[in-house]
C-alpha cells in the first residue's frame, strides 16, 4: 500500500511551489494548510496585549502581524490613555490543527476581542471573552466578577475602519454576529467621512452561518495576496475588487455612489462584484 502511493507523493511534491527556506508563507487554506517561517506577534506593543502570553499561538505572516500592530497604535492615539486592544489567538509556529479552531492553520487569521466600557461609558479592560447582544450589552462570567460591559462602538469601528483602509493587509472577512455589525454600521453612516470604508464594511463584516456567532470577538482573515498565492496560499471566498494587487484590477472599481451604498447596506449585490476565488467558498463559515 506504502509502495503503491510513493509516485504519488513524489509527483505531488514535484508539482508544489518551491518554497524558500527564509521567507513566511501561508500554504494551503485556512482550513487546511500549514505555516511556513511565520513571524512571532509579540506579548505587547503600542495598544494592544496578548490576551495568551503564555501560549504559542502567536505566529502569523508578516502582512497579518503588520495589520494588527498598526490597527492597535491607531485606536490608541485616537483615544489615549484607554485599555488596550486583547489579541488572542493566531498560529502555531508551524501552523497546522488548532484544537479551538477549525481554521487559524496558516497564519492568516487572528482572534481581536472587543473594546469595551462600563454601562456609564468608562472604558475598561475586560477580563473575558464577554457575549455582547443586539444591544451591544452583555456581561462577565460570574467566575471573573460577572460585571455589566457594554460594547464600545466607537474604538471597535476605528478598528475596524483603520483594517480596511490598511491597503497593504487586503482584509478578506471581519467575522462578527449580525448585531455588532449593525451597531458598527450604524455608528460608521454617521460618523465615518470616507462612504468607500463604509461599503467595505458592509461586506467584509460577516456573522458565519455554520460556527459560532462571533458575538464575544472580530475574526479577522486576510486574503494570500499575489506573492503568497504563488507560493501555495489558496484563498476561498471572496477576491475583493479594492485589494491592492496588480494581479487581480481587472474591470472591478466599486461604485461609490449613494444608490451602491443603500444596496450594499441592504444587502443586495454591489455592482462591483467580488472575485471568487475557489468554488468552495467560506463565505458562510468562520472555521473558527
Amino acid at each position: 500500500m506504502v509502495r503503491a502511493l510513493l509516485p504519488l507523493l513524489w509527483f505531488s511534491l514535484a508539482c508544489a511551489p518551491a518554497v524558500p527556506r527564509e521567507v513566511a508563507v501561508s500554504v494551503g487554506t485556512s482550513n487546511d494548510g500549514w505555516l511556513h517561517h511565520g513571524v512571532a506577534m509579540p506579548d505587547r506593543g503600542p495598544g494592544y496585549v496578548r490576551a495568551r502570553p503564555g501560549e504559542s499561538t502567536r505566529y502569523g505572516i508578516p502582512r497579518l502581524v503588520r495589520a494588527i500592530e498598526d490597527a492597535a497604535a491607531a485606536v490608541e492615539n485616537a483615544f489615549p490613555g484607554t485599555p488596550p486592544l486583547r489579541v488572542g489567538d493566531l498560529s502555531y509556529p508551524l501552523g497546522g490543527r488548532h484544537p479551538r479552531h477549525g481554521s487559524h492553520r496558516t497564519g492568516r487569521d487572528v482572534d481581536l476581542i472587543f473594546y469595551a466600557t462600563t454601562p456609564t461609558g468608562r472604558p475598561v479592560q475586560g477580563r473575558g471573552w464577554v457575549a455582547y447582544d443586539r444591544f451591544g450589552t452583555g456581561r462577565e462570567p460570574d467566575d471573573q466578577g460577572g460585571a455589566p460591559m457594554n460594547l464600545d462602538v466607537a474604538r471597535n469601528w476605528h478598528l475596524v475602519r483603520t483594517l480596511l483602509a490598511d491597503e497593504d493587509a487586503q482584509v478578506q472577512w471581519i467575522f462578527c454576529s449580525a448585531g455588532v455589525k449593525a451597531q458598527l454600521l450604524e455608528h460608521a453612516i454617521a460618523h465615518e467621512p470616507s462612504r468607500a470604508i463604509v461599503f467595505r464594511a458592509a461586506w467584509v463584516l460577516h456573522q458565519p452561518t455554520r460556527a459560532h456567532p462571533h458575538d464575544d470577538h472580530f475574526h479577522v482573515r486576510i486574503g494570500c495576496g499575489s506573492e503568497q498565492r504563488s507560493l501555495g496560499c489558496r484563498d476561498r471566498g471572496p477576491i475583493w475588487p479594492w485589494w491592492s494587487d496588480d494581479a487581480i484590477k481587472e474591470d472591478t472599481s466599486e461604485s461609490l455612489d449613494d444608490a451602491a451604498l443603500v444596496r450594499a447596506l441592504l444587502g443586495d449585490p454591489p455592482e462591483a462584484q467580488p472575485r471568487t476565488a475557489s468554488a468552495s467558498a467560506e463565505s458562510s463559515s468562520s472555521g473558527s
